[in-house]
């Protein structure tokens, strides 16, 4: 008996198995390597399924990820949007439900096109896979890339190296790919016995597998061993860390205490003499250039210190008799004049603008301010002595076709702020840091991240992290990176044309091999 529900249980257990090695794969756990396998358990689990049964073995899949990997969501809804237990995990459920569909929609769309043809799965899977993450990656103002497969490999110095063309999709295309291949050849050669072509069938797509997967790493190895030995000219940058809690950040009675908490620690790392000193998002507990003389004090601090200054600071404008708020990076000459101003392009949903207000209307965002914030309209590249710098702030580094704007209008290197608190000691912060490697690599510019509880620090062209924080300590970091000289990638010039051709396999496979079946 307890043999027959084993066997009757078999498939939600694997799916529930592959939910558990994905997890494992991102930080901070950090097991990249199960990556490699941890499809496999699903694809087992979906044999001889409708395409129904195998969309809802792969929904268990990604409930057990997506619930597992964003758990730190209950942690920021609980402890600073005040929401209720209750409440909270059923949010995350919802968010992880919605998240789950894509990946039973391939499911459901693999056994529905495939079948059973061993050919057609191996052809069809990886662009499928990236076409759905794609699209849940970038759509419009709601898109959400967390936990995109390719970012479970930021560890994986070759095998993230081809992501200067194809994005970090084309990462998760290898993935996905090797997945397949490893497979397919196992369950070719598990039915040999019966089917003796089979295990004709499984050397070949192992072999395709392996020669695939072999040229990919070749190539990544080949541009590591390029970057090591062609070193630019470095640059010197302060990131400063002010571990400001975030019940003291707006209130007036804790201004002068965080304004001199970041002005010690800017004296401090001055003394390294570097090029450019970077504070997190919202450093400011005012807003900057409309509280005098708050803004004095800051522009007296950088005419002191003799050394550039960008920091994140609120900002608000009248538009059409209305008040707006930006979330805004500013950068500040030697001489403490303004030389120019970033506002926040892609907001956070929930944190600085709550998505269907006159549903939702009983939902408050997490960010103080009065209604939603504005939106910025420009990818702005701050230059200063040859210093050109593309700025995002917290949010926006996991969005790959918004980071490469500022390389293709001309950054030589990216800057990220943020204000991760909100995460808790977590594993988004580690998550949210290692989206930035990936961003690296495809733009092939170094990144520097300044975070107000961590994790700050470098991230190489490479994609190689370097000089990082722990979380919610006190501190500074001084660190070398090395701009980029000249030129830009394919995927900066061209963004995804890697993931648009594989939508328009999708669509042509999905339709050719279907009339096959």
């Amino acid at each position: 008996m307890k043999y027959l529900t084993l066997k009757k249980n078999k498939p939600f257990i694997l799916s529930a198995f592959s939910g558990v090695l994905l997890t494992l794969t991102f930080p901070e756990y950090n097991l990249e390597f199960l990556g490699w396998i941890a499809w496999i358990p699903l694809f087992y689990a979906m044999e001889d399924s409708s395409p129904q049964r195998a969309a809802f073995l792969g929904f268990l899949t990604g409930m057990v990820f997506f619930n597992c990997g964003l758990s730190w969501i209950n942690n920021t809804l609980i402890n600073y949007g005040g929401l209720h237990w209750v409440l909270s995990f059923g949010a995350l459920g919802l968010l992880s439900a919605y998240l789950s569909f894509f990946i039973a929609l391939f499911c459901y769309l693999l056994r529905r096109v495939c079948a059973s043809n061993r050919i057609h799965f191996f052809l069809f899977a990886p662009v499928l896979w990236v076409s759905l993450e794609y699209l849940r990656s970038t759509h419009s103002k709601y898109g959400f890339s967390w936990l995109g497969l390719g970012y479970s490999q930021f560890q994986n110095l070759p095998v993230i190296q081809p992501a200067e063309w194809t994005g970090v999709y084309g990462v998760s295309w290898i993935i996905l790919f090797f997945n397949s291949g490893v497979y397919l050849s196992w369950k070719c050669w598990r039915e040999q016995n019966t089917k003796k072509w089979e295990l004709k069938t499984g050397w070949r797509i192992l072999s395709v597998t392996l020669l695939i997967f072999a040229i990919w790493l070749v190539y990544g190895s080949q541009r590591l061993a390029h970057f090591s030995k062609n070193p630019n000219q470095k640059i010197k940058i302060g990131l400063i860390q002010g571990n400001v809690e975030q019940f003291m950040k707006w209130d007036p009675i804790y201004q002068n205490l965080v304004i001199n908490k970041y002005r010690d620690l800017t004296l401090k790392a001055a003394q390294k003499k570097p090029d450019l000193i970077i504070w997190p998002e919202t450093a400011t507990p005012f807003y900057f250039e409309e509280n005098p003389n708050e803004t004095d004090l800051i522009r007296n601090l950088v005419r002191e210190i003799q050394i550039p200054l960008l920091f994140g600071s609120p900002h608000r404008k009248k538009i059409k008799n209305e008040k707006i708020y930006f979330n805004s990076a500013y950068l500040l000459s030697e001489s403490g004049e303004t030389l120019s101003r970033y506002d926040k392009i892609h907001l956070v949903p929930f944190g600085e603008f709550v998505p269907f207000r006159k549903i939702l209307f009983f939902i408050e965002k997490l960010v103080v301010m009065i209604g939603d914030f504005g939106r910025g309209t420009e990818a702005i590249v701050m230059e200063n002595e040859g210093i050109k710098a593309g700025v995002s702030i917290c949010y926006e580094i996991i969005f790959p076709d918004l980071i490469r704007q500022a390389v293709k209008n001309g950054a030589n290197f990216l800057v990220n702020i943020t204000n991760d608190a909100w995460f808790g000691k977590s594993a988004a912060s580690y998550q949210h840091m290692s989206m930035g490697a990936l961003r690296a690599v495809e733009n092939r510019v170094p990144i520097v991240r300044a975070a107000n509880t961590g994790i700050s620090g470098a991230i190489e062209a490479t994609g190689k992290l370097k000089d990082e924080t722990k979380l919610f300590v006190e501190g500074f970091r001084v660190t070398q990176i090395s701009p980029a000289q000249s030129g830009n990638t394919f995927y900066s010039l061209n963004g995804d044309v890697f993931s648009w051709l594989c939508i328009f396999l999708t669509v042509l496979l999905g339709f050719v091999l279907r009339k096959q079946i």
